[in-house]
């Protein structure tokens, strides 16, 4: 048994509604089914008429999860058999997040010992800072920034070459407290960490 295209008369457009706005000349578009609206029911529907082999069209005029990219908890939702919360669903959807720390900076103390005559072990700890621009590409996406705090830890080593030289090399790891930033799509939940790796060469006058 065939499936009979669907027809769409003019002024109806689903490129207006579905992917970036095109310029391509207007044409007749064929689907062995349409589906209005892409929240859970739509994709759902959408993906297991695909897996038929069928030509599947889903209208959308915001972004794909539709309203339920805000939802607290989706019960039954397409491969989520436990239930999912809408910003997990939007976090690790079709979506990109494109972290750019704008400024870091900390307030350490430092402690060492001298294990050889040249060579010095310390460890350091305080608090830490950052402001970071957090835009998100895809359906549902926008600008989007941050400001966290948290605590940081680090280790090295400082080796006397000779009495106005010397090298160090150190490792720190730093843990910001979560924020949750909201897009047009849903509420994303940010934590992040930072590991930091660095080596100098120090001259002393």
């Amino acid at each position: 048994m065939g499936v009979r295209p669907a027809e769409f008369p003019p002024p109806f457009n689903p490129a207006d509604y579905v992917g970036p706005p095109t310029d391509a000349p207007e044409e007749r578009l064929e689907a062995g089914v349409v589906i209005v609206g892409g929240g859970p029911a739509g994709l759902g529907a959408a993906v297991y008429g695909a897996s038929e082999g069928l030509e599947t069209l889903v209208v959308e005029r915001t972004a794909l999860g539709g309203q339920a990219g805000s939802s607290r908890r989706i019960e039954n939702y397409l491969g989520f058999p436990a239930g999912i919360s809408g910003s997990e669903r939007f976090n690790h959807g079709a979506n990109t997040a494109s972290p750019d720390i704008d400024a870091m900076a900390d307030l350490r103390l430092r402690a060492g010992v001298t294990v050889m005559p040249r060579v010095l072990l310390f460890v350091t700890g305080g608090i830490a800072w950052a402001d970071v621009d957090l835009p998100v590409k895809g359906p549902g996406g926008g600008s989007g920034d941050g400001t966290f705090f948290g605590w940081t830890v680090g280790g090295g080593a400082e080796v006397a070459i000779n009495p106005n030289w010397s090298a160090r090399f150190d490792y720190q790891f730093t843990d910001f407290d979560s924020e949750t930033v909201s897009y047009p799509g849903g509420d994303v939940k940010y934590d992040p960490d930072v590991n930091t790796y660095r080596g100098a060469l120090i001259y002393k006058f």
